[in-house]
């Protein structure tokens, strides 16, 4: 007896003839345009970034300069309207009373004789604790640029006197240019020097 042949199923038909039908693949320019619009759009987002890990730099590297420009400042015209017995002195009080100088020194409220010495070369301030004996250094800020006027350079200390050895006046001409301890070289600094004057007069004095 032979066995009657099933047919075929219709699901079975359908799968072969799809299964028959050629697939299209992508073209090379297709490929290429793809290709060429993720890079463009990379390139978008990379600049993106650039610009604001840039700003970022700026913004902190201006913040912490302000800051400890401010408070070294500060701290510079507290000694000095505390302090007595200033230096250094003019060649003649009288006809000359006004002294530029790297440096100033007095004598603290505390009775320490201090000197506060700025050095072009390390473009660096100094607090130098009894220069005349056995002296003690701290740094007291980094990153200070010399100021120029005409080619030459100026002083950060301006000291006028008045009645011989009397303090009358001390003006601090300070430039803070960029620090390397607060450079976070993410794209490179560009945060323009920071220039403070400020003038103090000691009330020991009047």
């Amino acid at each position: 007896m032979i066995a009657a042949l099933k047919p075929k199923s219709r699901m079975h038909r359908v799968v072969r003839l799809r299964a028959g039908v050629p697939r299209r693949a992508f073209s090379i320019i297709e490929v290429l345009l793809a290709i060429s619009i993720t890079s463009l759009l990379l390139t978008s987002l990379l600049a993106a970034l650039s610009a604001s890990f840039h700003a970022y730099q700026a913004t902190t590297e201006s913040a912490s300069r302000h800051t400890i420009a401010r408070l070294t400042m500060h701290r510079l015209l507290a000694l000095i309207r505390t302090g007595t017995q200033f230096g250094p002195y003019p060649s003649n009080v009288i006809t000359d009373p006004i002294i530029q100088s790297d440096y100033i020194e007095f004598v603290s409220a505390d009775g320490t004789f201090v000197r506060v010495e700025y050095r072009p070369v390390e473009e660096a301030l100094y607090v130098i604790v009894d220069p005349t004996g056995e002296p003690t250094e701290e740094l007291l800020l980094t990153g200070v640029a010399p100021v120029y006027d005409n080619g030459e350079r100026v002083p950060p200390f301006t000291l006028q006197y008045v009645r011989g050895p009397l303090l009358y006046r001390a003006t601090v001409d300070l430039l803070i240019a960029e620090d390397d301890a607060v450079n976070l070289d993410i794209e490179g600094s560009e945060v323009p020097p920071l220039r403070m004057v400020a003038s103090t007069m000691p009330r020991n004095n009047l």
